[in-house]
């Protein structure tokens, strides 16, 4: 969850197809530019495949010329592409069918983008997104600093830890809002899905990507929203998990149908992660109150140091089962089930049925009392 989002376009050079700008068929888009004091005499198109794992590939390289102009034509389909500067500067354009794309500018700090209304609309998802982490997140997280440069008391501080993570939820259901009233079924939906969240949304999502699938049939963003909208679905409550089995601190392989109470909370959580660490004391306290009468917890830590893993364990006291590859967020387990901020929590009946997702603090604790209060 908060800020620890792995939402960040990683470029890979390891495939570089160079394609002539020559066709006799009408470019599908063209692609030009005016960009002054650059210090490479070329620059780099990359369409991004894969935005939920990071998957960039380097489709061309355009030669700039000794003014700074480029242009070139290409027969590609719809998709986000980048156009990246002096390999330091990296703007992201969401391209249809049928646009010129201009970038203009004096320097790579006033870089002007026209000629495509899908980059209009990813542009202004990008400016909404920042003011809304802003507003209701960084400010929690820089009266936390403050509370803990003045050693203020550690419970207030986990109070405002809670703040922090319902906050960032409700900056999702934010960015579903701009979703829902801007964008329709434009190509620059495709970046919003790595917030998605299926949370009172799945109705609207799986409507929406029906409709993006009709506008942009065979393309391989239309089937990337595609798998994502069944990683919902999954995921959502309704949803089964099972079959997990990782490795304890220990090196001891732990299945989670093995240790699977009444109800499991399946706990996604690392070291480096805040509020996952305030979240500790509350689940010991669940976990002693309930463990007899059927409560377990499944702890999987993204952690990519192993003994910042173990040191976490033993500090937080999460004496229940931790298993972990320490592979942050390429761990498989993650990568299955969509897992791109912490913390996340899942929890599930005796059969693996998903009854809630994403409960935290206060919420979690009424919960789980409701649950056993009903037994």
């Amino acid at each position: 969850m908060p800020n620890y989002n792995r939402h960040f376009f990683i470029l890979s050079f390891f495939t570089i197809l160079f394609l002539g700008c020559a066709s006799d068929k009408e470019p599908a888009f063209t692609i030009e530019g005016s960009v002054l004091n650059l210090k490479e005499n070329f620059v780099v198109l990359s369409v991004i495949e894969d935005i939920q794992n990071a998957k960039i590939r380097i489709v061309d390289t355009i030669k700039v010329t000794d003014l700074g102009k480029f242009e070139s034509d290409y027969n590609l389909e719809p998709s986000i592409y980048s156009l990246t500067f002096d390999g330091i500067k990296t703007i992201n354009l969401a391209i249809d069918k049928g646009q010129h794309i201009a970038v203009k500018g004096n320097s790579l700090d006033d870089l002007e983008i026209s000629g495509s209304v899908d980059t209009d609309l990813l542009i202004a998802y990008e400016a909404f997104r920042i003011e809304s982490l802003d507003r209701l997140v960084n400010s929690v997280r820089k009266e936390i600093k403050t509370l803990q440069s003045d050693s203020a008391n550690e419970d207030k501080i986990a109070e405002l830890r809670e703040v922090e993570v319902e906050n960032y939820k409700t900056h999702l259901n934010e960015l579903m809002v701009f979703v829902k009233e801007k964008m329709g079924t434009s190509i620059a939906v495709y970046p919003t899905s790595t917030r998605w969240n299926g949370e009172n949304n799945l109705p609207f999502l799986q409507k929406l990507v029906a409709e993006f699938e009709e506008k942009n049939p065979g393309l391989n963003i239309t089937q990337k929203l595609k798998d994502k909208l069944r990683l919902l679905e999954k995921t959502s409550v309704g949803g089964t998990i099972s079959g997990i089995e990782m490795p304890s601190s220990s090196n001891e392989m732990i299945a989670l149908n093995n240790i699977r109470g009444r109800y499991t909370l399946i706990d996604f959580w690392a070291s480096w992660c805040p509020p996952c660490r305030s979240e500790s004391k509350l689940l010991a306290n669940l976990y002693h109150t309930y463990q007899e009468k059927g409560f377990e917890i499944y702890g999987i830590s993204l952690d990519s140091k192993r003994e910042n893993w173990l040191n976490a364990i033993e500090k937080d006291k999460r004496i229940w089962a931790n298993v972990s590859t320490v592979e942050g967020f390429k761990t498989p387990v993650s990568l299955e089930y969509g897992i791109t901020s912490l913390p996340t929590n899942f929890l599930i009946d005796a059969s693996g049925k998903i009854i809630a997702a994403n409960i935290h603090g206060q919420q979690l604790k009424e919960k789980i009392d409701a649950l056993f209060l009903e037994n």
